[in-house]
């Protein structure tokens, strides 16, 4: 079992520091999922508005590279959760 000194002293495990990790991916994919339905109804909005055409492509870019990254970390995310499952079966 490979050991991973932590920032207080504590020695996790490599499984605990997997975990924290996915963790903290979940929690920006949703944030990430949060914004795309945000930059959506910005785009929507931005887009029916004459004085804000002008916006309307910057909008899209943003909303398009939000989804991007909403792309690229769903694999991440399942990688980990991969990884953590066999470890947890290599325990058992």
């Amino acid at each position: 079992r490979e050991d991973v000194m932590a920032d207080e002293g504590n020695v996790k495990t490599t499984l605990d520091a997997l975990q924290d990790t996915l963790s903290r991916l979940k929690e920006m994919a949703h944030y990430s999922q949060t914004n795309i339905e945000k930059l959506a109804t910005l785009w929507l909005e931005v887009s029916e508005h004459k004085e804000q055409k002008q916006y309307e492509k910057m909008v899209d870019e943003v909303l398009k590279r939000q989804n991007q990254f909403q792309e690229s970390i769903t694999p991440l995310i399942a990688a980990y959760e991969e990884e953590i499952s066999r470890l947890k079966a290599a325990t058992e």
